[in-house]
């Protein structure tokens, strides 16, 4: 496994068929952190095209380190809203989980506190087969973290009345034969065992396993142009020696930054040090807000946009 990047106040990273990178100690965005957190900035060009990206690096094991979830109740809020809204010292906000417009409810896994605040949402398809349409039960990733410091990623689904999140071995197969497959359960799937992080949001797909690209977007049912082309992407991973990474990407903006595929944000995840990592959502939700600042300039015209989950990190004094 390839060491952590050291904080210095310029690096060079070289990406197999990304070309060079240089990032460079984010200044603007350094003040008021702590030591065991940096921000780091490049504005080179990816595979030719331009390119603009924040990543943020945290030590997990820092005491003083703390770690929400946060979500809406039923509305949604912009990051710097968030932050305005929490107490302490906050060192930032990151969108989370993908979401509905017309209820604003996450459809993503949201934990905090050991407790479920959302679930892995089902899934209704056109059936390629027939008139009717088909009710599916992906398993996404999600990011953990548990008391011990540690974080996990894990295909992760909520079982029964009391909501236990499980973690599975491998995405589970939505669709067999061309038909719905029945909802995960202890009887439909083999290996599955209990996830108990005190912290989770969800998002999919996961993108690096055991240090090497690994995309299951196909098995998640994360399909469509959106998951194909380059966008402005949010991604979360850890290293293995629990070092938090979190790359923004800025997109949507020509002649600046076009934004990555979900080919190249694994190469970047895995080449910055991921043992392993997932996609969060993207696009004009996409949104690191640090110390009061923004990092990446949001696609949507009127800026960030309101989201209804987010990861708060605060910094106990």
């Amino acid at each position: 496994m390839k060491k952590l990047l050291p904080p210095l106040l310029c690096l060079f990273v070289s990406f197999s068929g990304l070309g060079q990178v240089k990032w460079s100690l984010a200044t603007e965005h350094q003040q008021g952190l702590p030591p065991s957190v940096q921000v780091y900035v490049t504005t080179d060009s990816l595979d030719g095209k331009p390119f603009k990206a924040y990543y943020l690096i945290a030590d997990l094991k820092d005491p003083k380190l703390e770690i929400a979830a946060r979500v809406g109740n039923g509305k949604r809020y912009t990051p710097k809203e968030y932050y305005e809204q929490e107490a302490g010292n906050v060192i930032a906000v990151v969108n989370t989980t993908f979401f509905s417009f017309a209820d604003n409810s996450n459809l993503n896994l949201v934990m905090n506190n050991g407790k479920v605040l959302a679930t892995q949402a089902s899934v209704r398809q056109k059936n390629p087969n027939g008139p009717d349409t088909l009710t599916l039960y992906p398993t996404t990733g999600a990011i953990g973290f548990f008391r011990n410091r540690t974080a996990d990623v894990a295909w992760a689904y909520n079982l029964g009345k009391r909501q236990k999140t499980m973690e599975l071995a491998s995405p589970y197969a939505a669709i067999e034969n061309n038909q719905a497959a029945p909802e995960p359960s202890k009887r439909t799937v083999k290996g599955m065992k209990r996830w108990k992080p005190q912290v989770a949001v969800g998002g999919g797909p996961v993108l690096v396993q055991k240090g090497q690209v690994h995309i299951t977007a196909e098995e998640e049912q994360r399909g469509g142009s959106y998951f194909r082309g380059p966008h402005p992407r949010t991604a979360m991973g850890y290293t293995q020696d629990q070092k938090l990474i979190i790359l923004m990407v800025e997109g949507r903006n020509k002649g600046v930054a076009e934004g990555a595929t979900l080919d190249q944000l694994a190469q970047l995840m895995v080449q910055l040090g991921c043992h392993e990592a997932l996609n969060l959502d993207g696009g004009g939700s996409s949104a690191l807000y640090i110390k009061g600042k923004d990092t990446i300039k949001p696609s949507d015209k009127n800026g960030q946009r309101p989201v209804p989950a987010v990861l708060v990190f605060k910094y106990k004094e």
